[in-house]
């Protein structure tokens, strides 16, 4: 589960998600892959701490607590230890940075296996991957029949400011094939977006894949009564995706102070804010 104000809890989710999704006989291959417990003491920008112990050499399981004990609860004993910052975490993650160069700018500490901190980006690499390829969490069944592919003016719906959004963004990418592929490319994904408004929860599809029509860019309805494969599920308020969309708040203050929750494979709930951000001028902007 998130931990607020830790955006890398969702780096640690993704691994405890594969770890839960995939079969025994694959989850004992990375282990044996792998044959190390990685210990994490995480500081954020507030300097609260939080500790996570990922079990590669025995169980494949995943454990966190306010304290080192509580983390370490069940667990075997870390072959490495590694203190560092939230960012760092993340951007290790993203493969915006490695270990070695955090450790070589005093921004990582390690104590055991020096060794293991060098394998730490091909270790989260991997599990991106096989998180990647994972199917999404079924949905609940549909109780209403499935809807047919939204028109765009279609798409917005009374009292939800998010739905105007969410047209104008179908709008651009449809009018735009450069924008559109570009962005198909870089994301490669489809997004249920949730939205908790007046009427209660509405759902629309993202569906940012390569070579997707344009009147197939953003659908009313579940994922899952558009007939699309979610690879994550994202619930935002009215008005906290309308803030994101125009850039009053970022997808990482979103998802650490919980106003952003995610379902499926997390990683890809920090692309949200990229693909807003793609269409801002023409669509955030006329909020």
């Amino acid at each position: 589960m998130p931990v607020a104000g830790f955006a890398s809890s969702a780096v640690i989710d993704q691994l405890t998600y594969v770890l839960g999704a995939i079969p025994a006989e694959a989850r004992k291959k990375e282990v044996a892959k792998t044959k190390a417990v990685y210990a994490f003491e995480v500081a954020n920008s507030k300097g609260k701490k939080h500790y996570f112990v990922v079990d590669m050499k025995q169980n494949g399981t995943v454990t966190d607590g306010a304290t080192e004990a509580e983390a370490a609860k069940g667990q075997p004993k870390p072959d490495i230890s590694i203190s560092l910052g939230d960012e760092a975490l993340v951007k290790i993650a993203e493969n915006k940075t490695t270990a070695v160069a955090e450790y070589m700018g005093g921004r990582v500490k390690i104590k055991g296996n020096m060794m293991l901190g060098m394998k730490l980006e091909s270790l989260l690499a991997r599990f991106k991957k096989l998180a990647a390829d994972l199917p999404a969490a079924p949905a609940a069944p549909a109780t209403a029949p499935a809807q047919a592919a939204a028109k765009s003016e279609d798409i917005a719906i009374q009292g939800y400011e998010a739905s105007r959004v969410l047209a104008q963004i179908g709008q651009v990418l449809g009018a735009d094939d450069k924008k559109r592929e570009a962005l198909f490319k870089s994301t490669n994904a489809v997004f249920q977006i949730d939205i908790d408004g007046p009427q209660g929860v509405k759902s629309w599809v993202l569906n940012l894949k390569p070579a997707t029509a344009p009147a197939e860019v953003v659908l009313v309805g579940t994922a899952a009564q558009n007939k699309k494969a979610a690879g994550v599920t994202l619930g935002l308020k009215d008005a906290d995706f309308v803030s994101l969309a125009s850039g009053k708040i970022t997808g990482q203050s979103a998802f650490t102070s919980g106003k952003l929750k995610a379902k499926g494979n997390i990683m890809l709930a920090l692309k949200l804010e990229a693909v807003l951000k793609a269409v801002k001028g023409a669509a955030a902007a006329k909020l």
